[in-house]
């Protein structure tokens, strides 16, 4: 349910008595929230990094409901291109969050077990007014500044390939989650982006300590790729104005 945070007193300027026209007014703009998320999660057959990301989804999702978010969660086949589209169309979302794979200018799904893209430069207005954040590669290149730019409110990404080696999966889906866990509390865009860096950190020192060094080379690359892009501000939960109201102040 939305939350209204202002209660509005709503005065009819015409009917003032004559002796309060000139009295000073002051402006109120009441606002109300809601938490209403769209995740996009393929599940390709014998790919192992839409196997991982599939996975991963599920605790961001777990953490949005117990949180009072409304979660719409597209899974598999049912991310193909025409689907998207038309969920985001006739929805209210708020947030969307993409675990899936990317390139410079698109976020994938799939159709019929095969992969297509689903969010690219040419429907990439889905986005505006919107938060997203996507776990794939390569999207904060051009479709990131892109949808920045075609009027979304902030975009979290990455500017280069997004590894994972499936011995540590744990320790990757830690670290891709922590922005998206931190969003889904309602801190900003930047909170949620600092609060992810030391999670890369730890187990890309675990891994270390573990003795597999290419593995962790490729986690600190994933940290290294991290984008923010558009307001450092912004919360991915929705700020609505719904009118505009007066109320009459005494002059000193």
């Amino acid at each position: 349910m939305p939350t209204l945070t202002t209660q509005p007193t709503i005065v009819a300027t015409s009917l003032l008595p004559q002796n309060l026209i000139n009295q000073k007014i002051k402006i109120i703009r009441p606002w109300w929230t809601t938490k209403n998320l769209l995740i996009i999660r393929s599940q390709l057959p014998g790919d192992g990094y839409t196997g991982y990301s599939f996975v991963a989804a599920e605790a961001v999702k777990s953490a949005a409901i117990t949180a009072g978010w409304t979660v719409t969660d597209l899974q598999k086949n049912d991310t193909n291109r025409v689907n998207v589209n038309n969920t985001i169309n006739n929805g209210a979302f708020d947030l969307i969050l993409h675990y899936d794979h990317g390139s410079d200018y698109a976020m994938y799904g799939q159709d019929n077990n095969q992969i297509e893209a689903i969010i690219d430069n040419n429907d990439v207005a889905l986005l505006k007014g919107k938060a997203a954040s996507t776990v794939s590669c390569d999207t904060a290149v051009g479709l990131g500044p892109l949808a920045i730019t075609t009027g979304a409110r902030a975009y979290l990404g990455y500017s280069d390939l997004n590894w994972v080696y499936y011995a540590w999966t744990s320790q990757f889906a830690a670290a891709a989650n922590a922005a998206n866990l931190a969003l889904i509390q309602g801190q900003t865009f930047q909170q949620a982006y600092n609060a992810a860096l030391p999670v890369f950190n730890q187990n890309y020192q675990y891994i270390l300590a573990q003795g597999d060094s290419v593995a962790a080379a490729a986690l600190l690359h994933n940290r290294n790729c991290f984008t923010l892009l558009g307001d450092p501000n912004a919360v991915a939960y929705g700020k609505h104005s719904i009118f505009t109201t007066i109320q009459l102040v005494q002059n000193p």
